[in-house]
């Protein structure tokens, strides 16, 4: 019997697309669902189909249409409602994506990919416990539903339960094991609980499964450059970018990992670039903003934060941002303001879990103030000097500390009680009796909100004194010599390649006369140090009894035994300031917020003496001028 060919089959070219569209051939696909709508004008399905592989392409408002046109022939259809909502979040029409998702639940009250997708949405609207709860209902209507698994792993995430999240990204790999976006997602959440070489091996999953995966080599990027592997990082990000040329996102996080590594106009480039594609993206303005304050461009730095918060006003990053670029300016009073923001703000501080109200410069004479640590060491050390500001207003003070700390701050702060900080915390601060809770950093609003109440005092820490004077005994060995302590590194991931420099850039400081160089510098030194003494006689002692890392008592009593200490800009610098011990830093352009622009004086510590760069990135002039001012202190005894 002869076999019929008909050419006028509608359902014959929609099932050729459908085959075509899974094949990738996406143009093809849409030729042919084109033809089955010539044959079909009415033809439902088809309009619908068209619709996905336009989404695909990236052509979302003809998408649009066409989803509209299957909705006005068969309104009943429940898929094709869901559809349109899906187009209209990807153009940003949050709340009509909304309200497509419910009518086609409204049609179809089991249909777990509606609830899924309106999941969806809710998270970019920030809706999260509503978000959960959709993931939840399309989990219980389909329980191997490993998209829902994972998108409820991505909204956990954003509300901060960060194992639970790994837990759903492992649910939905173990229903799916070659899902890479699930192995991606479950990455991020790696990322965030700190567990980096373990999401970099989950990104790696993701892009053995699928090479192009714009997504994966960006996550992958920031990763790698949270652990410090900058040309890494922007070798993924170079990899995403070849990928999706119009991926924003990507352009922006290449210029942060260029910034870092120092390549700051190709940054500005990189972000610029963010913005042609996007402009209304807040978040490279931020960046960008980042890079220019880099470049020592403040006013344009600043210029770029407030065009972020006129896009976002609740941009955490930007206000926090703004808050240190006012700050470094000196207008204290605006930039103490902007500088809460970083509780807010994924690179600032973290709000710790304490009941008591936020001290807001209330009265606080007869109260008890519970101030918390926070950042890093150094930094619980600059803010620890308002506290006996807050005391000396009347205040009972409780301070929650960094455990290697409490010793010293007991021994300095008369009346204080210091209790080492732990997660969650300790009894002692969540007890009866309370009145007011204040991270350190706070307290500057109300205790430096100009330069006039800065109090001048020497020092506000005390080391052990026997301790420090038999370590300066010792480090004399019956010499007159001048004991000169040195750091030259920060570890800080974001602004420590800026601050540092190799330690035998220190060597022009060598011949200073009668003087003896101890080693303050925390963590392994010993190969840069038989580098500093390979085919010299250079006195640079170091301490194996003494770890700055682990016994900060016993390193605040080396500092003190110091008659100077030149670092560059690191937690040590804090310690000699804070104990009052002369000391001179080497610092960075643009510097760290605390030393404001110009001078050479610190109004947080006035035993310190500031050597700026001349020139962004330029040591070598500091170093002369270093070298200058010690054989010059020499000299003089």
């Amino acid at each position: 019997k002869a076999i019929t060919i008909k050419p006028d089959y509608a359902e014959a070219h929609n099932n050729l697309g459908l085959v075509l569209q899974d094949l990738g051939r996406l143009e093809d696909a849409v030729a042919s669902y084109h033809k089955a709508l010539a044959i079909k004008p009415d033809f439902a399905e088809a309009h619908n189909n068209l619709g996905l592989v336009l989404q695909d392409l990236g052509r979302l408002e003809d998408a649009v249409a066409s989803y509209h046109k299957a909705r006005d022939i068969n309104s009943g259809f429940a898929e094709v409602h869901s559809n349109l909502g899906n187009a209209l979040k990807d153009l940003g029409r949050l709340e009509d994506a909304v309200a497509s998702h419910h009518k086609a639940l409204a049609i179809k009250p089991d249909y777990a990919g509606a609830h899924n997708n309106l999941g969806a949405v809710l998270q970019d609207l920030g809706r999260l416990e509503d978000a959960v709860a959709r993931y939840h209902k399309a989990l219980a209507i389909k329980p191997d539903y490993a998209e829902a698994h994972s998108n409820l792993g991505n909204a956990l995430r954003d509300l901060g339960r960060l194992e639970d999240a790994v837990a759903s990204h492992h649910k939905a790999l173990a229903i799916k094991p070659d899902y890479a976006e699930a192995h991606s997602n479950l990455g991020n959440a790696l990322k965030d609980l700190g567990r980096l070489e373990d999401a970099v091996a989950s990104h790696h999953k993701a892009l053995a499964i699928k090479p192009d995966y714009a997504e994966a080599h960006n996550n992958l990027g920031l990763v790698l450059q949270d652990l410090g592997r900058l040309e890494d990082a922007v070798a993924s990000y170079h990899k995403a970018r070849d990928i999706n040329p119009g991926f924003a996102e990507v352009h922006s996080n290449l210029g942060n990992a260029l910034k870092d590594l120092g390549r700051l106009e190709d940054a500005v480039a990189s972000h610029h670039k963010a913005l042609t594609i996007k402009p209304d993206y807040a978040g490279a303005h931020n960046n960008l903003g980042n890079a220019l304050k880099d470049l020592g461009r403040l006013e344009d730095a600043v210029a770029r934060y407030h065009k972020a918060l006129a896009i976002n006003p609740d941009h955490a990053e930007a206000h926090h941002n703004l808050g240190r670029a006012l700050l470094l300016q000196g207008k204290l009073e605006e930039g103490w303001a902007e500088y809460e923001w970083r509780l807010r703000s994924d690179e600032g501080t973290r709000q710790r879990p304490f009941p008591q109200a936020p001290w807001a410069g209330q009265p606080v004479a007869g109260k008890t103030v519970l101030v918390w640590g926070e950042q890093g060491v150094g930094d619980e050390v600059l803010f620890a000097g308002m506290v006996p500001d807050l005391a000396a207003a009347g205040a009972t003070v409780i301070l929650e500390a960094d455990p290697r700390l409490v010793p010293l701050f007991e021994r300095s702060f008369d009346g204080v009680e210091c209790v080492a900080k732990k997660d969650p915390p300790v009894a002692e601060t969540r007890r009866h009796g309370i009145d007011f809770q204040a991270p350190g950093g706070n307290l500057g609003a109300w205790l430096r909100p100009d330069r006039e109440s800065f109090p001048g005092r020497q020092s506000y820490l005390v080391a052990d004194a026997d301790r420090a004077a038999a370590l300066r005994d010792r480090y004399r060995d019956a010499t007159g010599d001048l004991l000169v302590g040195i750091a030259w590194v920060s570890k800080n991931p974001k602004f420590g390649l800026q601050r540092s420099l190799p330690l035998i850039d220190f060597l022009p400081l060598a011949d200073a006369s009668g003087t003896r160089f101890i080693d303050l510098q925390y963590g392994d030194t010993a190969a840069e140090r038989a580098a500093f003494h390979k085919g010299r006689e250079i006195p640079l002692l170091h301490d194996d009894e003494i770890d700055p890392l682990t016994d900060l008592d016993a390193f605040a009593a080396q500092v003190t035994a110091m008659d100077l200490v030149i670092s560059i800009d690191n937690s040590t610098v804090h310690m000699a300031g804070a104990l009052g011990v002369p000391t001179w830093v080497l610092l960075n352009a643009p510097p760290y917020w605390i030393w404001m622009l110009e001078g050479d004086d610190s109004l947080w510590y006035p035993s310190v003496r500031l050597f700026r760069q001349s020139q962004a990135g330029e040591w070598k002039d500091v170093i002369g001028r270093v070298g200058d001012a010690l054989r010059a202190l020499a000299a003089g005894g």
